[in-house]
């Protein structure tokens, strides 16, 4: 049975349930009151059908993606996507054992908490370990996860941020630089322009779109890949005077997704009620099999790395951090 832990620091409070390692709620003590950036799905808490993976029961603010696939059919996708992808079905769990069971908690004090999982024994990992931490004297949360390999190998990795939208269109401001994006292929067909250089104009078969600034009008749910990340990423409420810097090193995770659903996806237990954007630090060729990811693809064609190296003699440590500010 899933548990969890409350930890306070000077500048905030956070919640984890070991159930996929979920961040489910925080809170950052700013000068103009207190500030609650991430997403909260309208069902936690009410959920609890096993044959619902882990992660979707308690979706909320943060969790981690080893590996990062999920992967579904894209026919009428761009070339060589398509093919790509109807090589592999649809990978699960989705996004690995982290998102979808309980972790144990193997410690936990007044201003952090640490868990760990066991992967499978015909798994090329043998254990992540994940720390949350608030910081003291900032109104940040600090997270390291550290991936222990049985094999040497390569795999692809998410992190995987939810913020939550306002309610009127285009008040929450984006703010990164990169090499060149791409439009997730699952969202376009043979011809259309999938690349852009500037979040303001992401070309969509609906029209340019303003990804800088969502949510998005008209509503739609969109992914899109910011990939050869040279900057964090800056978030900020508008209408609140609020914001975050999400920040990781970016020569391990090179590149960014954004996930922006607001109300689109229908079925238990989204009933198309879930809005907020994913601002997920990648090392992966968006959300498609780990297979895709750590071959040959039009991204790391490009010199940007879409999987990690994994080594039994060096665990792999990843960190990476949320940072509440006001603007």
């Amino acid at each position: 049975m899933s548990t969890s832990h409350t930890f306070r620091w000077s500048h905030g409070e956070a919640e984890v349930t070991t159930l996929a390692a979920m961040l489910t709620e925080c809170s950052f003590a700013l000068p103009s009151g207190p500030f609650k950036p991430f997403a909260r799905a309208p069902w936690l808490g009410t959920v609890d059908d096993p044959s619902i993976i882990g992660h979707l029961r308690v979706l909320s603010g943060e969790f981690v993606c080893l590996p990062m696939g999920t992967g579904r059919p894209m026919p009428e996708a761009p070339e060589p996507w398509a093919t790509l992808n109807a090589a592999y079905p649809p990978y699960h769990p989705i996004h690995g054992p982290a998102a979808d069971v309980d972790w144990q908690i193997t410690s936990a004090d007044e201003n952090s908490v640490t868990l760990t999982l066991a992967y499978p024994e015909d798994s090329a990992v043998e254990r992540i370990e994940r720390k949350i931490s608030g910081r003291a004297g900032a109104p940040a949360l600090d997270f390291t996860m550290t991936v222990f390999a049985r094999t040497k190998t390569e795999m692809s990795l998410g992190l995987h941020p939810m913020f939550r939208l306002p309610e009127q269109p285009g008040r929450l401001r984006l703010d990164a630089d990169f090499a060149f994006g791409l439009v997730h292929p699952g969202r376009l067909h043979p011809g259309d322009t999938m690349e852009f250089a500037r979040l303001a104009e992401v070309p969509l078969p609906e029209g340019t779109v303003d990804f800088s600034h969502v949510p998005l009008t008209p509503k739609m749910d969109c992914n899109v890949q910011m990939c050869g990340m040279r900057t964090p990423l800056t978030a900020t409420w508008l209408d609140e005077g609020a914001g975050i810097v999400l920040d990781w090193d970016r020569e391990l995770i090179q590149s960014m997704q954004i996930w922006h659903t607001d109300g689109g996806i229908g079925g238990a237990p989204w009933h198309n009620q879930f809005r907020a954007v994913g601002l997920e630090p990648v090392a992966a060729a968006f959300d498609l099999n780990d297979k895709v990811s750590v071959g040959p693809n039009p991204i790391n064609a490009r010199g940007v790395r879409t999987s990690v190296d994994l080594d039994p003699a060096r665990p792999l440590v990843v960190s990476y951090s949320v940072t509440a500010f006001t603007a």
